[in-house]
């Protein structure tokens, strides 16, 4: 067993004692995995997160308690979703202080 396995199956344990529920909803997915709450659409939205079921884009999203363990456990995947939550914020706040072209000069007669 590697240590990787060591650590989930620990992870797992403590969370059967504490008698968490097996789907989290996407409040409680943030906490777990260490990122705010407005993180979390990031994350669906380039695939890093999957949520249950189908749900309709504008529905509650759940998510497996066990998956998320998982994933807090993966150091790697942590560092790929830091990333990506960490480029969306950038090219948001690319986006807003853009400066816009000035309008184009008044032609002279």
């Amino acid at each position: 067993m590697s240590m990787d396995d060591d650590v989930l199956k620990t992870a797992v344990e403590a969370w059967a004692v504490r008698g968490l529920p097996a789907r989290l909803d996407a409040v409680a997915t943030a906490k777990l995995l260490g990122f705010a709450e407005h993180d979390i659409q990031v994350l669906l939205r380039v695939g890093k997160l999957i949520p249950l079921g189908d749900p309709a884009p504008n529905a509650p999203k759940w998510f497996s308690a066990v998956e998320l363990i998982r994933l807090a456990a993966d150091r790697d995947w942590l560092s790929r979703a830091s990333r990506e939550v960490s480029k969306y914020w950038r090219h948001k706040r690319e986006r807003c202080y853009k400066p816009r072209p000035a309008s184009a000069p008044e032609p002279v007669h």
